[in-house]
């Protein structure tokens, strides 16, 4: 199988999985930062809504390790686990929020001002198909951290009690994996979110793509150029988007957003977009 039709199985299957569609509910600004700029901003793990965000899922799994090695190898664990929580440190993963609850009331009133912001739909195949090959991964949220029957415990509980490592050359491999696992893991009373993540691989310090930006705090993010990575993949970058929908409780009107559109040369977009008929007030 070629590359191209490699790709082409995984969009498929990723199409399967979580829908055509995935919803970035958000404020204005954010939009004209995504279609205006042609630019995608990933936060850091680190401000999240969860706040136990990774380091629940670490924590739970700690416990699950400890309960299973005997009192010889406590010190071996204490040190994985600091090595672990050490990295987690230097290493928060920037993520990229989608959805797959759809024009959904209560996204609509956390993430998108009350209402009064705009959602981005996005093409799924088409935005797979845009990060496949560019070090950059989505996966589906997993909602409570079920570390007892968890793989992750049965690699680390084999290389304390045991030193044993058949599936990683190394402890660093192995803490790779599991900070990718912690990632995708939050606590089960964020569940009706239906979140998808989309988040670059391993960023550190002295990553080009990191800038500061003033937002409610001067705050570091990661910036995708959405414009070279689509000329990159021969994407046209308007076949991103399904459609633009704006929030029910929003004064923002289709007209003006529509003209925003066709000002930036999008005029394909400009056809795409509309108002919720979501009844929030």
């Amino acid at each position: 199988m070629g590359r191209d039709e490699y790709r082409e199985e995984r969009v498929k299957k990723a199409v399967i999985k979580h829908g055509k569609t995935l919803w970035h509910y958000t404020d204005i600004n954010a939009l004209c930062g995504i279609i205006g700029k042609k630019e995608i901003w990933f936060g850091s793990a680190e401000h999240m809504n969860d706040r136990e965000e990774l380091i629940g899922f670490i924590n739970d799994l700690e416990k699950e390790v400890y309960a299973c090695i005997d009192s010889a190898n406590k010190e071996k664990a204490n040190d994985v686990f600091g090595q672990i929580k050490d990295r987690l440190q230097k290493e928060y993963p920037y993520i990229f929020c989608v959805s797959k609850a759809r024009n959904d009331a209560a996204q609509w009133d956390r993430y998108a001002c009350g209402g009064q912001g705009v959602a981005i739909v996005f093409n799924t195949e088409m935005l797979f198909k845009l990060i496949f090959y560019n070090q950059i991964i989505m996966n589906e949220e997993y909602y409570g951290y079920c570390a007892k029957q968890h793989k992750m415990k049965e690699l680390l509980r084999d290389y304390i009690q045991y030193d044993k490592m058949d599936d990683f050359s190394n402890l660093d491999g192995l803490i790779d994996n599991l900070l990718l696992c912690a990632m995708i893991h939050k606590h089960e009373s964020f569940s009706a979110e239906q979140e998808i993540r989309i988040s670059p691989l391993f960023i550190y310090e002295n990553d080009k793509h990191l800038q500061c930006k003033v937002l409610n705090t001067i705050r570091q993010v990661y910036i995708l150029n959405l414009a070279e990575l689509c000329e990159k993949e021969g994407i046209d970058f308007e076949d991103l988007f399904d459609s633009i929908v704006i929030g029910p409780t929003s004064k923002q009107t289709v007209r003006d957003l529509q003209f925003y559109c066709k000002n930036n040369g999008l005029l394909k977009l400009a056809n795409k977009v509309k108002k919720s008929d979501c009844p929030l007030r």
